[in-house]
């Protein structure tokens, strides 16, 4: 385990996995695994999905990857990518590191948070990589998407962001469980006609475990600030 993947285990952290649901090993040829990735990685916002660095990759037999130690932005994590078509991403829940002052704080009573923009607008990100990489080599007819959130131990779930038009909580809402997940296997077509709708429902998903039943439209309301 290195150094990177200890550091983002040792808070809050979110584990994602990509890949077609039908297991070819080499189903994409090695020296195509770096422009492929580089091609689907998202950028709805200022950090991509997954960070990439072009040439400074993480190299195994049948994969690579990198360890993104981003103290200047407090963000860290780990993705691997496979010749299977599989994508693993490891990454900090954003909050937990979070240094500048303008910070949301964390309630009273509370060990930490996440805000409701991190579920949503990461998912949102999920999803279009997903999307991606399913019309790609490492793509399939159906793909499964698996999202773990974990260290939610004692953690508040705010709306944080003031700028929002939308009011904050009265009281946070918070869940008893460690960690919360979902994984599903998706029709490609599927995927591509209903990608920003899938991450609303996966968003909402893990809103309710806290105690907080948004409607779709809100959520579907708030994702359109990733446009502008």
């Amino acid at each position: 385990m290195s150094g990177v993947v200890e550091k983002v285990r040792s808070r809050g952290y979110w584990e994602t996995s990509i890949r077609p649901e039908t297991y070819i090993k080499d189903r994409v040829a090695y020296e195509a695994l770096d422009d492929l990735l580089l091609k689907a990685t998202v950028r709805l916002r200022g950090w991509p999905v997954p960070y990439i660095h072009p040439g400074e990759y993480e190299r195994g037999e049948h994969w690579i990857g990198a360890d993104v130690d981003a103290s200047t932005v407090d963000i860290y994590e780990a993705w691997r990518f496979f010749q299977s078509g599989q994508f693993n991403h490891l990454r900090v829940i954003s909050a937990d590191w979070d240094t500048y002052d303008g910070r949301t704080r964390v309630p009273e009573g509370f060990e930490a948070l996440i805000e409701v923009w991190e579920i949503l607008y990461y998912l949102t990100e999920v999803f279009e990589l997903a999307t991606r990489l399913s019309l790609t080599d490492a793509g399939d007819n159906e793909m499964t998407v698996s999202v773990t959130l974990s260290g939610l131990k004692n953690r508040a779930l705010v709306m944080g962001y003031p700028h929002y038009e939308v009011a904050g909580f009265m009281v946070p809402y918070k869940t008893e469980a460690a960690e919360l997940s979902r994984s599903e296997t998706i029709a490609r077509d599927q995927l591509v006609g209903e990608t920003r709708g899938l991450a609303v429902e996966w968003a909402r998903h893990f809103f309710v475990r806290f105690g907080w039943q948004p409607d779709a439209y809100l959520l579907s309301q708030l994702q359109r600030k990733l446009e502008t």
